[in-house]
């Protein structure tokens, strides 16, 4: 969007008639929480995608049944509570009273019901519940029960949790919508109503309080507590110029950017008007994506090959220069995970380029292509992907670098055609560390194959061990599956972590209520 854009609504009070009018604007504006949004909101289904646009636009448009805490302990959110029955075979949830959605109609026991079906067809942790629940019963409109094959003391986390795809709850009719196909309505349970009318894919986003809504009364803590809506109105906007960026938000035009540049950190830092700070405690963590379902990378020797030749810091470097921010991270869980640990991570710690060439020409690499799929818009995943396309070029593989923006690539990531039909080989992502806290959370460190995430890893050992983990009720036992998971993963490959950057945000010193949170959470949120 040209700066020009945000000039004129900034300046729109100067051309209103009538002397009331400029303070009409000013009182307005300071209703509006207007944000920098560092993606394009490409799909409004966040079950259908894990995209960090659509995870954002579900908080403020959906609520969850449950919520974790900072200390990822599930707590009631749009439920008054829960109880077990059956020796741990059955759990009743019960809704808080007068629950609405936005088009008025009560949520109710079908809703949830349904919503949690969808969810599990497609969420990881998801697919791991659904191995547990026999069956599904509405007692009445605000209670139901969840009646399991055997106990399953994961059932609140996996309801509650914070990363995609989180369990929102929808209408029934939009729940029923096949889960390989998009819901395009956009009717939720949350605080904000998505005003879909004004919604330009790639350009503006907005929402409007939703005075149906009831928070909790408890305080903010991450996702769980009182969702409070507290501005009239949220604007997103999509800037994919830096430097336009960081002007709107100096000149007051903006109020906050979510992922500011880093290598214009320093400048914001030195406005008194802004704050800069970590806001996510989890950190974000890169790696590179590898689809495993087509040549080179279906030979696990390639994989090897390329894990032998990173080195962790040449990434991270080339996204940020202030050696604060950067992270190495051994391991395929977060450092404020209970797993985390390097066991098995030898191959990392190789960081060679001759012993990496001796690995590929070892595992009979024809020259076949390697399609990397550059999200652009991102300089962190920009400068990443630059840096795999010249190890890939020094290791001595064909490859092609195709840049793109991240809706395009959310969208090509899905095909599983060669890479001269559309598919792709490689694509450098990133989660925060409470997406990769532990193996029901970790999308990534799948590997069933189909129903595994972008990339497709298929092994049979990884998928058994996480359902021993998910079975075992002793910390240490669950500890040594989870580390077990990780030895045999970095033996796949599923992905090649790259380790990992601390998370920035940016915003006017106006602004109030700004909390820690893994999430792009906008709710409690106000201006003074």
């Amino acid at each position: 969007m040209k700066r020009r854009n945000f000039l004129q609504g900034a300046t729109l009070a100067a051309t209103l008639s009538g002397a009331a009018r400029p303070i009409l604007a000013q009182k307005n504006a300071a209703k509006t929480l207007r944000i920098i949004h560092n993606g394009n909101l490409a799909s409004l289904d966040p079950i259908w995608t894990t995209a960090p646009p659509t995870k954002d636009y579900a908080f403020l448009t959906f609520d969850q049944l449950l919520a974790v805490d900072s200390n990822y302990v599930p707590h009631p959110q749009m439920a008054e509570g829960w109880t077990v029955e059956d020796d741990g075979k059955a759990y009743v949830l019960g809704l808080r009273e007068g629950l609405k959605f936005h088009d008025g109609e009560p949520v109710r026991s079908s809703d949830c019901i349904a919503s949690i079906q969808r969810w599990g067809a497609r969420d990881g942790f998801g697919q791991l519940t659904m191995k547990f629940v026999d069956s599904f019963e509405a007692i009445d409109d605000r209670r139901f029960r969840i009646k399991l094959k055997k106990p399953f003391a994961l059932l609140p986390a996996a309801l509650g949790k914070s990363n995609s795809s989180q369990c929102f709850i929808m209408p029934e009719r939009m729940a029923k919508v096949d889960p390989m196909k998009q819901v395009t309505e956009t009717i939720g349970s949350g605080p904000y109503r998505f005003l879909k009318s004004e919604f330009v894919s790639g350009a503006h986003a907005a929402w409007a309080k939703f005075d149906g809504y009831i928070p909790r009364k408890e305080p903010v803590d991450s996702i769980a507590g009182g969702r409070i809506p507290a501005v009239d109105r949220i604007e997103w906007s999509f800037i994919s110029d830096p430097s336009t960026a960081m002007a709107a938000l100096q000149a007051g035009e903006q109020d906050y950017w979510d992922a500011p540049t880093l290598d214009l950190v320093q400048v914001l830092k030195s406005d008194p008007s802004i704050v800069v700070s970590p806001r996510n405690p989890t950190g974000s963590y890169y790696m590179l994506q590898l689809n495993h379902t087509q040549p080179p990378f279906n030979n696990p020797k390639v994989r090897q090959a390329l894990a032998m030749a990173v080195d962790q810091s040449d990434f991270l470097k080339s996204a940020v220069s202030d050696p604060s921010l950067i992270k190495p991270c051994y391991s395929y869980y977060g450092s404020d995970s209970p797993y985390f640990s390097d066991a098995g991570a030898e191959i990392l710690k190789i960081q060679s380029l001759d012993k990496a060439k001796a690995m590929l020409k070892d595992s009979g690499y024809a020259g076949e292509k390697v399609v990397i799929l550059g999200v652009m818009e991102s300089p962190a995943l920009a400068a990443m992907c630059q840096v795999a396309e010249d190890l890939m070029r020094r290791l001595g593989m064909n490859v092609e670098l195709v840049a793109m923006d991240f809706a395009t690539m959310a969208q090509r990531r899905t095909s599983r055609e060669p890479t001269d039909k559309g598919g792709w080989s490689l694509f450098v992502t990133v989660w925060t560390g409470s997406d990769i806290v532990n193996p029901a959370v970790h999308q990534m460190l799948r590997a069933g194959g189909s129903t595994a995430w972008f990339g497709w890893p298929a092994d049979p050992e990884m998928e058994a061990l996480r359902d021993q983990w998910a079975n075992a009720t002793d910390l240490q036992e669950q500890k040594k599956l989870a580390i077990a998971l990780q030895v045999e993963a970095f033996k796949t490959l599923p992905y090649i972590p790259l380790g990992s950057l601390v998370s920035l945000v940016a915003y006017r010193k106006t602004l109030t209520g700004v909390f820690p949170c893994p999430v792009a959470a906008y709710w409690n949120i106000g201006k003074s």
